[in-house]
C-alpha cells in the first residue's frame, strides 16, 4: 500500500517539476524577445533574418573611411576602449598605476575567505551572458548555495598553484548597431556588449 502511494506521489511530484520548468521557460522566452538588445538572436534562431554583411568601413575622426576590416575593427577597439595613458589620469588612478608598478611577485597573495567567496556571488548580476567557459552567473550562484566550499577551494588551489584556466583571462566582445543607424557613418553609433568579467575580478 506504502509503496503505491510512494509511487503516485513520485508521479505528481515529476508532473510538476516539468511543469515548472516548462512555466520557467515560457516565462525565460517572454523576457528575453521583449528585449530589443536581444532581439536579433530570436529572429536568427526562427529564421527571420537574413545574414547580413560584415561591415566592410567606417567613418574616422578625420572624415575619411577605413580602408580594410582589419582597420575597421582597429578603430572602433580604439574608439571603444581608449588608451590608458598615464598623461590623463587622475591622482587616484596615478596611485594605483604606480602599485602595480612596484608590486613584489615575491609577496604571496592572502588566500580567499568564504566571506570574500559569498560577497563576490551576491553582487553579481543576473541574466548576463556566461563567459567563454560556458558556465553562466546563475551556475555559479546554484553552485555556491549548494556547496560554497568548492569555489572556495577552487580559487585558494588556484592562488597556490599560480595557474588559472586561460578562459578566465579572456573576454569576446560582441558589437552591434544601434537601431536605424548607418554603421558606416559614425563609431559612437555602435553599442558594445562584452561577455561577464571572471569570477575573480570581483574581489
Amino acid at each position: 500500500m506504502r509503496r503505491i502511494v510512494y509511487k503516485k506521489q513520485e508521479a505528481h511530484y515529476k508532473w510538476l517539476i516539468k511543469q515548472k520548468c516548462r512555466a520557467s521557460f515560457e516565462l525565460f522566452c517572454q523576457q528575453l524577445v521583449a528585449n530589443n538588445a536581444f532581439d536579433l538572436p530570436y529572429k536568427i534562431a526562427t529564421g527571420k533574418i537574413r545574414k547580413q554583411t560584415v561591415l566592410q568601413s567606417v567613418k574616422i575622426s578625420n572624415g575619411q573611411f577605413t580602408n580594410t576590416i582589419e582597420e575597421t575593427n582597429q578603430k572602433i577597439v580604439e574608439a571603444l576602449f581608449p588608451n590608458d595613458g598615464s598623461t590623463q589620469e587622475t591622482h587616484v588612478q596615478r596611485k594605483k598605476r604606480e602599485t602595480v608598478n612596484t608590486c613584489s611577485s615575491m609577496i604571496l597573495d592572502k588566500q580567499f575567505t568564504k566571506q570574500e567567496i559569498t560577497y563576490a556571488i551576491s553582487t553579481m548580476k543576473k541574466k548576463k551572458a556566461p563567459g567563454i567557459d560556458g558556465i553562466s552567473i546563475e551556475i555559479l550562484k546554484e553552485l555556491h548555495d549548494m556547496n560554497p566550499d568548492i569555489l572556495h577551494y577552487t580559487h585558494n588551489k588556484c592562488l597556490e598553484l599560480g595557474i588559472f584556466p586561460e578562459t578566465w583571462k579572456k573576454g569576446k566582445l560582441i558589437i552591434f548597431n544601434k537601431p536605424g543607424k548607418d554603421p558606416s557613418l559614425r563609431i559612437a553609433q555602435f553599442v558594445y556588449y562584452r561577455y561577464r568579467e571572471k569570477f575573480l575580478t570581483s574581489f
